[in-house]
């Protein structure tokens, strides 16, 4: 009887689920943005005043004190009185900083001090949150969403930069924690509902995320060093390279998903972050606008790349994203303290054209450097460095045949299965029994059928047999 088991396995249909909830990220991003393009915020005059770059320092602390703190703090996506109060905090840091706009002198340092701790402390939880909350749904949706968010956000944040009203502009900005919250809450509720969303069940013990730390720390240093030369109007026409490049990912994956690889945004991005920092080399007007629009284009290219990736891994192999993310998080504050402190420390050089353009060079090499030492082809298709000693892999261990693997790899990129999906597919069209799935990979009968009531859904099939016939025509 054992052997038609995974014949009889049916699948309930699920209700639809309004897709826009789960773009309420852009919000939090068009947030810090909006605050930093604004009218309102500080001078830089004042910011150069600080001894101590609060706001990145605070995020620093907090974004490793959550990876240390993963494993209690998971899921925080549900944890909703946590996250109401910290979009709460977040929005009373929005009014601190506006409001030092008014104030003059040390009254002014000390209010823009204040609120730059408090939105870091109240950005920390929503941030994670919403990775934990990508990281549940596989690479397509992930992509589609995450460059979706950056495409609004860029669009939102310039256009309030266009808005005469001061008042208008500073009421959305408090407002923007708030509603993303409430789009964050209801996201949670039915993100359990869709059949893209189930991913590995989180484990802990993972190693260090050291190379993707390294990366887009490293990248992070660079892209703000060279944004410190714009001044807030050339930051704001700059917000173009995002949206330019974000539409025209979206519109790849939308449409291509299935021709589209994930390296190519890696690939492109390399070359477009060592032309804008070279093409502000250039004596000509505007040299400099373009070289940011070049350089935020590629970091967007990159961000969308990391943040698939390790929403990825956490998706197939069950590593949590509170640790990946609070680690290359934390890595990015220390980068943006870093290249503040730089520019405060060589201001006077850097007006010298020769010491500019060695700089220049030197960050052009070092991420070209960043990408052959840190990345290669094999990183985004595995846990990227990260390691799990009591984690087996029983694909490679197992006697299917070769030609079962490499079809369940393909399908399981199109179809956004988890590792453990893809490795019991593989045994399915290697026509085994769920009794010989159970004996392979050592898990429960109960165990076995949930993973393939999961792949039948997300295939769209009902058996055994319609799960096999329809793998061959994909």
């Amino acid at each position: 009887m054992d052997t038609d088991r995974a014949n009889t396995i049916r699948v309930k249909p699920n209700p639809s689920i309004p897709s826009f909830c789960f773009l309420g990220f852009f919000l939090m991003v068009s947030f810090s943005t909006s605050l930093s393009l604004s009218n309102y915020s500080i001078d830089d005059s004042l910011v150069a005043q600080s001894q101590l770059p609060f706001g990145p320092l605070t995020k620093m602390i907090l974004f490793a004190a959550a990876a240390f703190l993963s494993t209690k703090l998971t899921p925080l996506h549900k944890k909703h009185r946590l996250l109401v109060a910290a979009a709460v905090v977040l929005s009373l840091g929005a009014i601190f900083t506006i409001a030092s706009r008014s104030s003059v002198g040390a009254t002014a340092l000390w209010m823009n001090a204040c609120g730059s701790i408090v939105i870091s402390v109240g950005t920390v939880p929503l941030y994670l949150a919403w990775m934990e909350l990508y990281a549940n749904m596989d690479m397509r949706h992930v992509l589609a969403y995450y460059t979706a968010t950056h495409a609004l956000s860029s669009f939102l944040s310039f256009a309030l930069t266009l808005v005469s009203s001061p008042a208008f502009v500073s009421g959305a900005i408090v407002a923007f924690p708030l509603v993303s919250t409430a789009l964050l809450i209801v996201s949670s509720h039915r993100i359990e509902h869709v059949s893209f969303a189930q991913g590995e069940a989180v484990s802990s013990g993972w190693s260090f995320p050291l190379k993707p730390v390294v990366l887009f720390a490293g990248f992070t240093f660079c892209n703000n060093f060279l944004r410190g030369f714009l001044s807030g109007a050339g930051r704001g026409y700059a917000l173009f390279g995002v949206l330019i490049v974000s539409a025209t990912v979206l519109v790849v994956i939308l449409l291509l998903f299935k021709r589209f690889s994930i390296r190519s945004l890696y690939l492109i991005s390399l070359p477009m972050a060592v032309a804008g920092a070279l093409c502000s080399l250039i004596d000509l007007p505007n040299a400099a606008l373009i070289g940011s629009l070049l350089t935020n284009g590629a970091y967007t290219l990159f961000s969308i790349f990391i943040t698939a990736v390790l929403c990825n891994i956490s998706f197939r192999y069950g590593v949590n994203p509170l640790w990946t993310f609070g680690f290359t998080q934390s890595a990015l504050a220390l980068a943006q303290i870093i290249s503040q402190s730089v520019h405060a420390s060589f201001d006077v050089h850097l007006q010298n054209a020769t010491f500019y353009t060695l700089c220049v060079c030197l960050i052009a090499t070092v991420i070209v450097i960043l990408f052959v030492v840190f990345m290669s082809d094999k990183d985004f298709t595995s846990t990227w460095g990260m390691t799990l000693s009591s984690k087996k892999t029983p694909l490679q261990d197992q006697e299917a045949l070769p030609d079962a693997i490499e079809q369940a790899a393909y399908i399981a990129r199109i179809k956004g299965l988890t590792r453990r999906e893809e490795e019991i597919l593989a045994m399915l069209l290697d026509d085994r029994t769920v009794a010989g799935i159970e004996n392979a990979l050592y898990i429960s009968n109960s165990t076995a059928k949930t993973h393939i009531q999961h792949i039948y859904k997300k295939l769209g099939v009902h058996s055994k047999q319609e799960c096999i016939e329809t793998c061959r025509t994909l």
